[in-house]
C-alpha cells in the first residue's frame, strides 16, 4: 500500500469523469468535474489504497457535499467516511487532510483560525440559547470547519460554551 497523504493536490477541472481519472496520480490528488455547476470531486483515496473516490457535489442528484475553494486550497464539508474497503474517514480543510482519529486529539491543537473569524462568530453567537455551528457558518457565509474551530478557540478562551452530549455541535456565548 502507498503512503497515506496529509495534503490534497488540486489537479484541475474537467467536464467528465473519464477525463478526471487519468489526472489522479498519487494519494490525495483531486479533480473537479464541472458542467455548468460543480458535479463531483474525484479523488485518489488519501489512505494510499489506490481507490478513486467519487464525491457528489450536486444536490439535485441526492446527498451532496459542499466544496469550497479559496487561496488556502480545497475544503470539503462534511467529512468523507468510507464504510467499506479501506474505511477511511477524513476531513479536507484548506488543502489539508485531517484523519478523523485526530479530530479530537493532539493534531487538533495545531489548528487555528484568525481572530477576524473569531470576532465574526462571537458577534452573532447568541447568549440565551445554543446554536449549531453549521447555522452560524451559513449566516456568516463561512466554511463550517472555520466556524467550528473558531468556536473551539472561543471556548478555550472562556468566551463561549459548548453543548453537552448530543448537543456538542452547538454553542452559545458565555456569561
Amino acid at each position: 500500500m502507498a503512503e497515506r497523504s496529509n495534503v490534497t493536490i488540486f489537479r484541475g477541472t474537467v467536464k467528465n469523469l473519464d477525463l478526471a481519472v487519468p489526472l489522479l496520480n498519487v494519494a490525495g490528488d483531486t479533480v473537479l468535474v464541472h458542467r455548468g455547476t460543480p458535479r463531483m470531486l474525484v479523488m485518489r483515496c488519501p489512505c494510499g489504497c489506490g481507490d478513486n473516490l467519487i464525491v457528489n457535489l450536486d444536490a439535485r442528484t441526492g446527498y451532496a457535499w459542499r466544496l469550497y475553494h479559496d487561496r488556502r486550497g480545497l475544503t470539503l464539508y462534511p467529512s468523507y467516511w468510507r464504510e467499506d474497503r479501506c474505511r477511511s474517514h477524513f476531513i479536507i480543510w484548506s488543502g489539508r487532510i485531517y484523519w478523523c482519529l485526530g479530530w479530537e486529539t493532539d493534531e487538533s491543537d495545531s489548528w487555528s483560525v484568525s481572530s477576524s473569524i473569531e470576532e465574526a462568530v462571537i458577534a452573532i453567537l447568541p447568549k440565551e440559547h445554543l446554536m449549531n455551528y453549521e447555522q452560524l457558518a451559513q449566516q456568516l457565509n463561512l466554511i463550517p470547519w472555520d466556524v467550528l474551530q473558531a468556536l473551539r478557540q472561543l471556548v478555550k478562551q472562556g468566551l463561549a460554551v459548548s453543548g453537552k452530549g448530543r448537543r456538542n455541535a452547538e454553542f452559545r456565548r458565555s456569561g
